[in-house]
């Protein structure tokens, strides 16, 4: 007789719902990562020729992945300016929870996760069989992490504290000062600090540097991030975890042998070259943000009936509809009528809000947002 699975693995619902929403809206508003680098509209002047450093057949050799996994790790380690037995490479950021968690975490640990989040950092916890308890970053408080709130949820079991910076949604930081405090009550209970950095090159290492990665900042802390939020290399799936000390690296890549073993060969060397035009992918990125952001702020001056916590960087923001205004339903109006998609922020858990993406061209993005204003007056009527 077959037995039945008695709990099978939760839908990863954001997905589900990405997945399920027609393709192709003309206004576009729910990417989170820059547009690609060699997409269908970039200039191929400005491009970076790395084609030529480059050999096809050394690619697709099996016997040049310790090579690339070392020039990947490399180019991080330069990067933090950590040693290179503190990297571990991974398959993009959305694989890094998993490894982490996977080497850090067993059935029957506590661990704290913020809210609003991306779906997967409160859902992997889950699978591992931790109980899991939830940090409020609240509107009202600028999304911000507190760590009194966070104390009162730590306990002798707690084993991992889960946050994002940026945050995702919101795009707004989690300064150094705070995630200090954060790691110094965590230590207190022997847990680690796990945070999503995937959007921080947006503002790290060419910041002020009141935000920095958690790696830099506290001995249990770890950090992770990848070559597509910022550089616009989505496509090749390539990440990186980075610990403040060797041992905590150690017990992560144990962990890699059950995933990818080693990352595809041109994934790894690409990655390195990406990060070695960090600055030049970095500024391309802010020259996008900083466009498309000019038109949200002229666009919310005149429409007082949405709001947002202004994102730190990045190209994504936490818009908070009107009061009768249902999230899905807004959606789903603004796709129909006005091929016109954000995402509802049920997604991440902010009924009533939705997340914006401002990465589009600035003449297409006011088109899109004017789209909205209209959609919000049509729900009025």
């Amino acid at each position: 007789m077959r037995r039945s699975v008695k709990a099978p693995l939760r839908t990863f619902e954001y997905m589900a719902w990405a997945k399920s929403v027609p393709q192709g809206a003309r206004f576009d508003l729910t990417a989170s990562g820059v547009p690609d680098l060699f997409g269908p509209q970039a200039d191929p002047e400005s491009l970076p020729d790395w084609a030529a450093e480059l050999s096809v057949p050394q690619l697709c050799r099996r016997d040049e992945a310790d090579a690339a996994n070392r020039e990947l790790v490399d180019a991080v380690a330069r990067r933090y300016d950590v040693e290179p037995a503190c990297v571990t490479v991974t398959m993009a950021a959305s694989t890094a929870i998993t490894h982490v968690l996977m080497a850090l975490v067993r059935a029957g640990d506590h661990v704290v996760v913020e809210r609003p989040t991306y779906e997967a950092l409160r859902r992997a916890p889950e699978i591992f069989g931790a109980m899991v308890s939830r940090l409020e970053r609240k509107y009202e408080e600028g999304w911000s992490v507190v760590p009194e709130r966070l104390a009162q949820l730590l306990t002798p079991r707690t084993r991992a504290v889960v946050l994002s910076n940026l945050h995702n949604p919101s795009g707004t930081a989690v300064d150094a000062k705070t995630m200090l405090a954060v790691a110094e009550l965590a230590s207190r209970v022997g847990a680690m600090v796990l945070v999503d950095e995937v959007y921080l090159d947006h503002v790290w290492p060419h910041g002020d540097g009141t935000v920095l990665p958690a790696a830099k900042i506290a001995k249990n802390a770890v950090s992770w991030s990848s070559a597509t939020k910022c550089f616009g290399l989505s496509a090749l799936r390539a990440g990186w975890i980075v610990t403040p000390e060797p041992d905590a690296a150690k017990a992560i890549r144990a962990a890699t042998d059950y995933l990818h073993v080693l990352p595809p060969v041109a994934s790894a060397r690409l990655a390195a070259r990406a990060l070695a035009q960090g600055e030049v992918l970095a500024a391309r990125a802010a020259t996008i943000a900083r466009e498309g952001r000019a038109v949200v702020e002229r666009w919310l001056a005149g429409e007082p009936r949405v709001s947002w916590v202004p994102p730190v960087a990045g190209i994504t923001g936490l818009l908070r509809l009107p009061n009768f205004v249902q999230d899905a339903a807004f959606c789903e109006l603004l796709r129909q009528r006005y091929d016109t998609q954000v995402v509802p922020g049920a997604m991440f858990e902010m009924p009533g809000f939705v997340r914006l993406s401002f990465g589009l061209p600035p003449a297409k993005l006011e088109q899109a947002l004017a789209h909205v204003t209209a959609a919000l007056d049509e729900l009025r009527h």
